[in-house]
């Protein structure tokens, strides 16, 4: 039964939003707990939205497709770089970009899934990197590069250390996911309203 329950979909389901529900403490009355959960759940479909966008959405009609098999090739041409204006820029945006799009990736998965070792949070995010150069490549929606696996995949570790870092100092696993939702609205819900803002303007 306890092995049906693991695989059931449903019970995913279930343990997914009883995960979200832990963002607010027992002794918080539960449309404190709502307001949470809703948070929780619109800043993370916010970001998958952009994350999509970004990867995917943003590139149809490019009709570009390369490969670079090479690790750290990409990421060399983008260290003390040239910024137009006379001056060098030690490490080029593409780099922090590919870093920071992934961090709220760890964060979240960490999140949802306090139990599982971050070895295998971090193979997951690995692998979703994986997954899109993949799709990129067979659309044609523009350079398949295994600098942006390996750069993806470090903005994800950075993450579950985050999180893991302010679980540590919280001690405790529902005051840490209530922190991760606050902060995710703080920082989450601005950047949110200004793609919508940008998408509307274009």
């Amino acid at each position: 039964m306890y092995i049906f329950r693991k695989r059931n979909p449903s019970y995913l389901f279930v343990r997914l939003n009883r995960e979200c529900h832990k963002t607010c403490g027992k002794g918080e009355n539960s449309v404190k707990k709502k307001v949470y959960s809703v948070v929780f759940w619109l800043v993370l479909l916010g970001y998958l939205a952009i994350l999509l966008n970004t990867v995917f959405f943003f590139r149809i009609g490019s009709q570009v497709r390369s490969v670079n098999l090479v690790p750290f090739q990409s990421i060399k041409s983008y260290l003390f770089v040239d910024n137009g204006f006379g001056t060098i820029r030690l490490i080029d945006m593409n780099i922090w970009g590919n870093i920071l799009m992934f961090v709220p990736l760890g964060v979240y998965l960490s999140t949802l899934f306090p139990k599982k070792a971050w070895q295998k949070l971090f193979g997951l995010t690995v692998l979703t990197s994986l997954v899109i150069e993949i799709i990129q490549y067979f659309a044609s929606l523009g350079s398949s590069d295994i600098d942006d696996i390996i750069l993806n995949s470090l903005g994800g570790l950075i993450g579950i250390g985050c999180y893991h870092l302010l679980n540590k100092l919280t001690h405790h696993e529902e005051k840490t996911a209530k922190w991760v939702t606050i902060i995710s609205g703080v920082v989450g819900i601005p950047i949110i309203l200004l793609e919508i803002l940008l998408l509307i303007a274009n």
